[in-house]
């Protein structure tokens, strides 16, 4: 289906140029083998799912599937037929492109020129009467896909060492020393994808019944005769009285071929041709490896000397620490939106369309100040608290592991950088909702009938006679019976002495 050829030149009342409808029938027959292959192409897939239906509802019923055999048959060739008429229509309409854009490149219609109208719109109206009939032909495809895709991998190693070495030697001195190490590295990468792709494409013709006719016609006898002379320069009517009475009683109207052209009426069409295709696309990618390695050297001596427990204590620690992590997070919004209208404005109203952009949460810093704390809870060192030897020293290391895998379990969960909304923009575009908003709107300007441009013309065509009858009833009624009349007439003044645009 294809847009309404129109011409911003054809205005009600003016004075036209017969090759301008012309030109606009030229384009209207090009487009014409391309709306019989649209139109043949929707009644086989209009009719294919019908079959379809029809045949389920058999199915649906238990009938005999050898009694279906010949409606499979049948199907398959509607199916065909319709990929063929599918071939047809992007043929014609490769075809019918290229000849409207060659017809409208040799003839521009925005920018026009023409003599004033000889109307006298004071005394003129433009009234609606219903001569016609409404009727809509309506082509919608619509296309919507919402894709989202999250990977991920994570790959975590914990290394714990725990060397102890006792020695007795003289004195009954006993000496403990304690050795631990640990080690953790984590790696994770995270992909995370989500698209919204939308197109919808609509098409639609009304036609309206209410014509546009100008009801009384009524002309301007001076701006009558400046434009017949205008159009008919090898015709040109005097207004002296022998010659307007010569042309008033002229049968033939003139020379053959000159005439004064106005629209007096139009009968009204309207079109809808809309297509928007909307992508958008937000991706993340984010991996991250930490480690943290943390050694301690502890020992522990006791001696007893034959007083009161002794105890000496002292620990050497070191912590290495590092984390490298990145993220690419990009977020793109693409929308193309393409409309014609020809005799409707119809509303368009934008639409709020969310973008985010994310991060890393927690932030490196963050992440660093867990690995030290991971490290200071490995290298903690212990003694006699109290008195409780071997089995305090123990339960403190049984405690310092706790805390240690507590700890590190944490940091699995959420020291590795997770992903975090940053930047969440609000973008106003044009998108698939508000094409379908702009076709209700044109649809209900279209029931009420205030609109349109002329598909059909209606004409009325002036001869040199019709002029002159015009200007002698307004500047001769009663003759040129006297050489005063005769010059009031030749100079625009009527019999009564007043000027022509001083009577109502």
């Amino acid at each position: 289906m294809t847009s309404i050829p129109a011409d911003p030149g054809l205005v009600l009342g003016n004075i036209i140029e017969p090759e301008r409808i012309e030109n606009l029938k030229a384009i209207a027959l090009a487009q014409a083998p391309l709306d019989a292959a649209n139109d043949r192409l929707n009644n086989l897939l209009r009719n294919t799912y019908k079959i379809q239906l029809i045949f389920q509802q058999m199915v649906n019923m238990m009938v005999d599937p050898l009694s279906l055999v010949e409606i499979q048959a049948e199907l398959i060739a509607l199916k065909a037929e319709a990929a063929e008429a599918a071939v047809d229509l992007a043929k014609k309409t490769i075809e019918a492109e290229k000849k409207v854009r060659d017809m409208k490149a040799k003839n521009q219609t925005k920018i026009t020129k023409q003599i004033e109208s000889p109307l006298n719109y004071d005394a003129c109206d433009v009234k609606q009467f219903p001569l016609s009939f409404d009727s809509l032909k309506f082509d919608v495809q619509f296309f919507q896909v919402a894709r989202s895709a999250d990977a991920s991998t994570a790959h975590a190693t914990t290394v714990g060492s725990h060397v102890a070495a006792s020695m007795n030697g003289s004195f009954a001195a006993q000496a403990s020393m304690q050795m631990g190490a640990s080690a953790t590295t984590t790696t994770m990468a995270q992909v995370n994808t989500n698209d919204v792709d939308g197109t919808i494409v609509i098409t639609a013709y009304a036609n309206h019944k209410e014509t546009d006719i100008i009801s009384p016609f009524v002309m301007d006898a001076e701006k009558a005769v400046t434009a017949w002379n205008w159009c008919n320069s090898d015709d040109r009517l005097k207004t002296g009285p022998q010659e307007m009475w010569e042309a008033a009683l002229d049968d033939k109207g003139g020379k053959e071929g000159s005439s004064l052209q106005i629209l007096s009426g139009v009968a009204k069409s309207s079109s809808f041709v809309g297509f928007v295709h909307i992508l958008k696309s937000e991706r993340t990618v984010q991996s991250s490896v930490s480690a943290s390695v943390a050694a301690s050297v502890a020992a522990t001596m006791y001696a007893n000397m034959g007083q009161a427990a002794a105890m000496g204590s002292f620990g050497v620690s070191s912590e290495v620490s590092s984390t490298v992590s990145s993220m690419l997070s990009t977020a793109n919004l693409t929308s193309n939106c393409s409309m014609q209208c020809e005799g409707v404005i119809p509303s368009i109203v934008s639409n709020t369309i969310e973008t985010t952009v994310q991060n890393m949460s927690p932030d490196p810093k963050n992440v660093m100040a867990q690995l030290g704390a991971i490290a200071d809870a490995s290298s903690i060192s212990g003694g006699n608290e109290g008195g409780g030897g071997l089995m305090g020293s123990m339960a403190g290391n049984a405690k310092t592991g706790a805390q240690f895998i507590e700890l590190n379990n944490s940091y699995l969960k959420n020291v590795v950088s997770s992903l975090g909304e940053q930047t969440r923009l609000s973008n106003k575009v044009i998108d698939t909702n508000t094409m379908m908003t702009a076709f209700e709107d044109y649809v209900k300007k279209a029931m009420e009938g205030k609109c349109g441009v002329p598909t059909a013309f209606f004409i009325k065509d002036l001869k040199k006679s019709d002029v002159a009858k015009c200007f002698i009833r307004k500047y001769y009624p009663n003759g040129a019976t006297n050489q005063t009349d005769a010059m009031d007439g030749q100079l625009g003044i009527n019999s009564g002495g007043k000027n022509p645009g001083d009577e109502k």
